[in-house]
């Protein structure tokens, strides 16, 4: 009897010290974890002024006659080593080209993807909100003509779409991500050389537009602003046009010099990218150079440190050196002699900004009918424009996803018309001797102190 009651205490014992032992393990681990709770929370807090980040700090102009601000934050702690990686595209459309170009991108893991507009060119975004919904959290959006009603297709409708599925409160706005500053423009608000042809009946019959135009030629126009540069063919320079008086003060200028001002003063930004549909800079091709926006927008990027200017429209990929706006010639940009480098495309602190049209997401492909000198790279095959930033080193690449097409002998006639489109869509297919994607344009850019 003894021997059991031992027995029974012994275990009785050794029960309770392990009940003991996982209490204590359990109240442990309860400190440890609270404690660590305050160490991230104090990370996370000093990390807004000590450590750098990846971000999303959208920063929306949400009522331009107050200027209020909305800031939304989603901020991550990097490591100095680790890089950005920026993808960027725009002119898809809907077809096989286009999904191919999407996954390709996806394929890449970007932290970030830059959509340059004209994303479908149909009267909904279903398709695109489909063909993109991997790359859905990381995605930026800039409106184009095929958004806007400007085009058949394009809407009010569609452009209110895009702003509530990226929960963006304007169409301009801009972010940061790390030590990158991010602009944004809608180019669809400014004057353009493809807005030109309005008619009295068309303006009539919209009864809610209270904006003022007047009536020009397209020869009067360049040169009141003293543009000698070329413009597509099909343009009649004598041709009676009416166009809309679009003050330089808008409430989106304004909301730019202030943004770029307060981001060229930040310390924690070492660059500056602008992000825009129509193009400043383009070879000439379907659409002109908007010179009259270039004359707005391009002093201001002189200014505050714009880096690179990423552009649509045009359905071509080209690339500039860095450039600066000449008030004396508006068509003639001041090239940075000390970095005019066209062998091996290294820039080291450039003076001005790298202009690129990255419009072959996978609409069409259209022709080059110039080749700028300032123009350095030139290509038509489809792919898409990835930027590695990793501190003050900045590595850019054009990749072609591979498409063999059959090519089109333009006539004049056909420019005349308004064809560009180089490629017999129909005839596309995809190169399968070609294993990996091909680097078409390599550059790179460095901030030395």
């Amino acid at each position: 009897m003894r021997f059991k009651q031992f027995e029974f205490l012994k275990f009785s014992f050794i029960f309770n010290g392990l009940l003991f032992l996982i209490c204590f393990q359990t109240l442990t681990f309860q400190e440890a974890s609270s404690t660590n709770s305050k160490y991230f929370e104090s990370t996370n807090e000093s990390s807004r002024t000590n450590n750098p980040k990846k971000n999303f700090d959208n920063i929306n102009n949400t009522n331009t006659n107050n200027n209020t601000t909305t800031f939304v934050s989603q901020n991550q702690i990097i490591n100095d080593e680790e890089k950005i990686k920026i993808v960027a595209a725009g002119d898809f459309g809907c077809s096989p080209i286009a999904e191919n170009n999407i996954k390709q991108i996806e394929l890449q893991n970007p932290d970030l993807f830059l959509a340059l507009g004209d994303l479908t060119y149909e009267p909904s975004m279903d398709c695109w909100y489909d063909m993109t919904e991997k790359l859905d959290s990381k995605t930026k959006i800039a409106i184009g003509n095929h958004e806007d009603d400007e085009e058949e297709e394009g809407s009010q409708e569609l452009i209110d779409s895009l702003l509530e599925h990226y929960n963006l409160q304007n169409s301009y706005y801009s972010f940061d991500y790390g030590n990158v500053h991010f602009l944004v423009l809608n180019t669809q608000l400014e004057f353009s050389f493809d807005v030109f042809k309005i008619t009295e009946e068309e303006r009539e019959e919209d009864e809610e537009d209270d904006a003022k135009y007047y009536t020009t030629t397209l020869k009067d126009l360049l040169a009141t602003y003293n543009i000698k540069g070329e413009i597509p063919p099909y343009h009649l320079l004598d041709e009676e046009v009416i166009v809309e008086d679009i003050p330089i003060e808008t409430e989106q200028y304004k909301f730019a010099v202030t943004d770029l001002e307060k981001a060229n003063n930040n310390s924690s930004i070492d660059w500056i990218i602008v992000m825009i549909h129509k193009p400043i800079y383009s070879s000439l091709s379907s659409h002109s150079q908007e010179y009259i926006m270039r004359e707005k927008y391009q002093p201001i990027f002189d200014k505050y440190g714009v880096d690179i200017v990423l552009q649509g429209h045009n359905h071509i990929y080209d690339r500039t050196l860095p450039l600066q706006f000449n008030p004396n010639n508006i068509s003639k940009p001041i090239v940075d002699e000390s970095n005019n480098n066209r062998t091996t495309n290294k820039f080291v602190n450039p003076e001005g900004s790298i202009f690129s049209v990255v419009g072959l997401g996978g609409r069409s492909s259209h022709i080059f009918l110039n080749e700028p000198d300032y123009v350095v790279k030139q290509q038509n095959g489809f792919g898409f424009l990835s930027i590695e930033i990793n501190g003050k080193e900045l590595d850019a690449k054009y990749y072609d996803i591979g498409y063999e097409c059959k090519e089109e002998k333009l006539k004049e006639s056909d420019l005349d018309e308004g064809d560009f489109t180089i490629f017999d869509m129909s005839s596309c297919k995809k190169d399968k001797s070609k294993d990996s994607l091909e680097i078409v344009d390599h550059y790179t850019i460095s901030k030395v102190r």
